[in-house]
Formats: structure tokens, sequence, C-alpha cells
């Protein structure tokens, strides 16, 4: 199977996710995602330009998966620079800058989420809290160009890299939240079976963050126990399809624990620690760091006698 057919299953297995996120919360989403596509498309375009060479399928495949990962974890009701900057800095300076597909080591998706919260800080806190009408979805993301009033409420929650609405369901997470999740869960069982992720990866990054995460619980530190950490936020969605990414993790099986469980474990630090809304983009921008150091000491073998 190419590669460019591998991101196309990845696309594929968060459909569920995608069209719960319409159902649940509107038309918002399908918006950014097609903003965050023409935008990838465009991008991937102007690199083979500059770079004198035809546009490949592989770099269509690639910049739309980076602008769907991005789009899902961005705002549905954020403004339409939001998604179409995020996308373009995470492409041009997340994966080009390093030389195109296969030679970056920071996730393009991450690094463009990560640009627009602090550049958006305002945008990047106004999440649907329920159903937004057709009319109130326009209006937040093109503003000036529809007429209608955007209600409070409608933008108090979160959807995916931040706190999903709470409203005491299951161990204190609303249904809706539990049904999504357990879409990225499928997607991702999908993609292990399939074995286009390593499922190590995933493993690694929930037993990380769930032991750490029971550990301060026990202690008492913590208001929140595991199961309602694993609701709360982009847990599932991030070990399904961010921290598999295989570019940006370490190598070799003993690398690839070590790399996930170090996301896992930074994740619920920064989540306990600090003011952010969620954690999962800059745990995953932490390990990408550490990949390198992680894999000149966990190489595989190649060949005997040789590391």
């Amino acid at each position: 199977m190419s590669a460019a057919a591998i991101m196309y299953r990845v696309m594929l297995a968060t459909l569920p996710g995608v069209l719960l996120l319409l159902f649940f919360w509107g038309i918002g989403i399908g918006i950014q995602l097609l903003l965050a596509a023409l935008t990838a498309l465009v991008c991937e375009a102007l690199n083979a330009k500059l770079r004198q060479r035809s546009l490949t399928a592989l770099d269509v495949a690639s910049g739309l998966l980076s602008a769907l990962l991005l789009a899902i974890a961005l705002p549905a009701t954020a403004p339409w620079w939001v998604v179409v900057s995020g996308t373009g800095f995470g492409l041009l300076i997340g994966k080009h800058i390093f030389g195109g597909v296969g030679m970056n080591i920071f996730n393009p998706a991450m690094v463009g989420f990560c640009a627009v919260y602090f550049s958006f800080p305002a945008a990047m806190s106004s999440y649907p809290g329920d159903y937004v009408p057709v009319a109130e979805v326009l209006a937040a993301i093109f503003p000036g160009a529809f007429k209608a009033t955007v209600s409070p409420d409608a933008l108090a929650a979160a959807t995916t890299l931040t706190q999903f609405k709470i409203d005491g369901q299951w161990a204190g997470i609303s249904s809706k939240t539990w049904l999504i999740n357990l879409a990225w869960l499928a997607g991702g069982a999908y993609l292990w079976h399939k074995h286009v992720a390593d499922w190590r990866l995933s493993a690694g990054f929930l037993g990380g963050f769930f032991a750490a995460a029971l550990l301060f619980w026990l202690s008492g530190y913590a208001s929140l126990n595991p199961l309602q950490h694993a609701g709360a936020g982009a847990l599932l969605f991030t070990a399904c399809f961010i921290v598999t990414d295989p570019t940006t993790a370490a190598t070799g099986r003993l690398g690839r624990w070590l790399f996930a469980l170090l996301a896992g474990v930074l994740a619920l630090l920064i989540r306990q620690f600090s003011h952010m809304a969620d954690s999962m983009a800059f745990a995953i921008l932490l390990a990408n760091t550490c990949a390198p150091l992680i894999d000149s000491y966990t190489r595989p073998q190649y060949f005997r006698g040789q590391r």
C-alpha cells in the first residue's frame, strides 16, 4: 500500500467522529474542513511551484490529512482566518521548512494548532456548547458577510482539544462526548487492525496518561479521576490520530513505547498544572522534540552487531 493510500485510510477512520460532530454541533466543522482542505491544496501547490517540481499524490494526501486533523481540533465556529492561517503555518512552517513529507520533526497539525492558540486566544476559547444553527455558524465564521446574532450560550464549551461540555451523564461527562470519543476509538481500532497505525503508540500514550492521572487522584491532589480525564478532552482523539504519526514519533518498538509514555505523562502534567484548556498539542510537540534523543538510545538493530 502506498503512503498516500495509508493517509487516505487515516482520513476515512475519522469519518464516524466527524459525522457525530456535524450531528451534535452543526455544519461549522464541515465549513472548517472545507477551508482547511482548500488552504492545504494551495500550500502544497505553492510549495511544489517554489521547488520547481510537480505536485504529487503524496503531497496532496499529506496536506489534506494535516488539514483534516487541525480542522477537527479547532473550534467549529472560529473565524475563517483562524483555520486558514493555522493550516498554512502548520504545512509551510511545520512541514515544508524541514524538507517536506517524511522530513518534518513536528506534527504539522499540532504546530498549526499551537500557532493559532497563541495568536487568536479569544477565537480559540469559543467552542460550541450545543447545536448551532446555520445562520449563526456562517455569521461566526464569516463575520460581516452574514447577518445573524451568535448566542453566547452557543459558544461556551469545547470539542476536541479543549474540555468537552459537561452535563452530568456518565462520570460527569455528557453522553454526546462519550459517543464522540467512542467514535474516535472505533476509528483507531480500524487503523490498528489494518496495521496503518502502531497500537504501541496509542497504548503507551494512554498508559502513561492514566498512570499519572491515577497517581494524582490517589494522592488526593487531582479532582478528576482517570475515567473523567478520558472523557473530558481530546485524549482518545490524540491517542488514535495524533500520537500515531510515524514521521514524528520514535522508531523501533522500545523507542515508540518510551516516546508514547512520555507524551502521555506530559499531557497529564500540562493539563494538571497549567491554565490551558487542554494539553494534547503541547505534549505531542514536546515529545516530538525528544524523539531523536530517544532514537539515539533505542535505535533498532538492522544488522547483527550494529545499532
